[in-house]
This record gives C-alpha cells, sequence and structure tokens, in this order.
C-alpha cells in the first residue's frame, strides 16, 4: 500500500525544474471568459482517477490550484452560485524510455563481428494532470477550458516540498488561462 501511495503522491509533483512538463490547453472558443470572477470546486466524475484514490495528494492539487487562480483575481465563492466550476484529476501510467546509442563497445571480433548497438533501457512512471474549467448553462455542465500538465513523476521529500512542487505545476498549466481573444 505505501509503495501504490507513494506513486499516487507523486503524480501531482511532476518536478518542473529536473524533467520539463508539457503543458497543453484547449478550449472552447465560443465561451465567453470576460464573465468569470468566482469559482467553486466540482468532484471529478471520471473513472480511475488517481488523486481520488490520494485524498492528500487531491487536497494538496486543489490548494494549489486555489493559490494560481487567486494570482489571477479569481475568487473561490463559499456560498451561492459561482461563475464557474473547477474540477482537478489525474493519471499514472509506465512509461519506458530505450536509448540506442548506434555503437558498441569492444573489439572487432566475437560472433557478430564489428556490429552491435549500445541500449539503455529504464523504466518510469508518466503522470497527467487535468484542470478543467466548467460552466452550468440551464442544467447541464460544460467543459469551457481544459489545462493538462504531463511529466515525469518523483515522490515528495517532505509535505511542504510537495505543496511547492504542486504549486509549481498548478501555476505551469493555469498560466494560460483565460485564453487570448484571437
Amino acid at each position: 500500500m505505501r509503495v501504490v501511495a507513494a506513486v499516487f503522491v507523486a503524480v501531482l509533483l511532476l518536478v518542473p525544474g529536473c524533467s520539463p512538463i508539457s503543458v497543453k490547453t484547449d478550449y472552447d472558443p465560443s465561451a465567453d471568459f470576460s464573465t468569470l470572477h468566482t469559482y467553486q470546486w466540482i468532484p471529478f466524475k471520471g473513472g480511475d482517477d488517481a488523486l481520488a484514490k490520494a485524498p492528500l495528494v487531491q487536497k494538496r492539487a486543489m490548494n494549489a490550484v486555489d493559490k494560481a487562480l487567486a494570482a489571477k483575481a479569481y475568487r473561490l465563492l463559499a456560498d451561492g452560485v459561482p461563475d464557474f466550476y473547477v474540477a482537478v484529476h489525474a493519471g499514472v501510467q509506465d512509461k519506458i524510455n530505450v536509448t540506442d546509442y548506434g555503437y558498441a563497445y569492444g573489439g572487432w571480433w566475437g560472433p557478430y563481428g564489428p556490429y552491435g548497438h549500445n541500449i539503455d533501457v529504464s523504466y518510469y512512471k508518466e503522470g497527467t494532470v487535468f484542470v478543467d474549467v466548467i460552466q452550468k448553462r440551464a442544467d447541464k455542465y460544460e467543459l469551457m477550458w481544459r489545462g493538462a500538465g504531463t511529466g515525469m513523476v518523483a515522490p515528495p521529500d517532505d509535505p511542504q516540498a510537495a505543496q511547492e512542487k504542486a504549486d509549481a505545476v498548478a501555476a505551469r498549466i493555469l498560466k494560460d488561462f483565460p485564453p487570448e481573444k484571437k
């Protein structure tokens, strides 16, 4: 159980300084982002959410998104009807990295002659954190904007370092929110 928890703790802790985070965003071009000022959290209703399996990490993720949105002057609304809703969720998958250096060490002799390759194989976990901005229209919820940050996961050194890494990831994901009009 401890190993599984460590993997899920690492989901949001994509190390921004050591390994690059790939951030992608998408949005509904017909949505009016200028009317958004207040928000509330909405639970993610999806399949295999890694954050739902790790409540402490989920709380850290939500705190990080709250900080990133507050820095953009959005306000978390405790009661009432907000302008939009936010959901955060994540996934983790096993990855393999194969590096073929195209040459081999050693002499020209042996059963295979001068041919061969020096190949390194490594295994790692890749995590993707999604931040969804959702608007309620009539009686249905519609996705307005989605940001996703993907990178290698690394377990935290301590809770404070974990929160700092989560804050950095959330800020990177929300950097281009709201989208500029084109």
